[in-house]
């Protein structure tokens, strides 16, 4: 990070910012190449960590890759406008999370817990998925030790 002042170090600000976020982007590396992918996501923190809950098909281009990786990295942020500063510049007011971790698929009372965690970060009060939609769904999980956030404006 090149501007520390700009660092969020507290973990309660840092869950904050995610709980703001709607979309987790996760970058994969294809054959040399980031394939980044947004994703709607669930998540918690565990011991300083946070472990985000992720879910997709079970074919396609993203499936392939999170199979083969161990390594991903995620990104989430808010931007919450744009403002003039004093001398006319003009820049963006934002809060930003960024880590790398290790992707996971996951099944079972696993799966459902993340499914659970997914739905009520994304407004639902619980998860209604059938069994059968459980069982067609791969649902990861991103397991994200290291990571920084920081925000323009306080």
């Amino acid at each position: 990070m090149r501007k520390f002042n700009r660092e969020i170090k507290d973990l309660n600000e840092i869950t904050e910012l995610i709980d703001g976020c709607d979309t987790l982007r996760v970058g994969f590396n294809d054959e040399g190449c980031p394939y980044i992918v947004p994703l709607s996501f669930g998540y918690e923190v565990i011991d300083g960590a946070f472990v985000f809950y992720v879910h997709g098909a079970k074919v396609g281009k993203r499936h392939e890759l999170a199979a083969k990786a161990e390594l991903v990295c995620v990104e989430a942020d808010v931007c919450k406008g744009f403002v003039t500063l004093p001398g006319g510049d003009q820049t963006a007011d934002y809060r930003s999370f960024i880590g790398k971790g290790i992707i996971e698929t996951i099944t079972g009372d696993e799966a459902v817990h993340a499914l659970t965690a997914l739905c009520r970060h994304c407004g639902f009060d619980t998860m209604h998925c059938t069994q059968a939609v459980v069982n067609a769904t791969c649902v990861e999980k991103i397991t994200v030790k290291e990571f920084t956030a920081k925000q323009r404006f306080k």
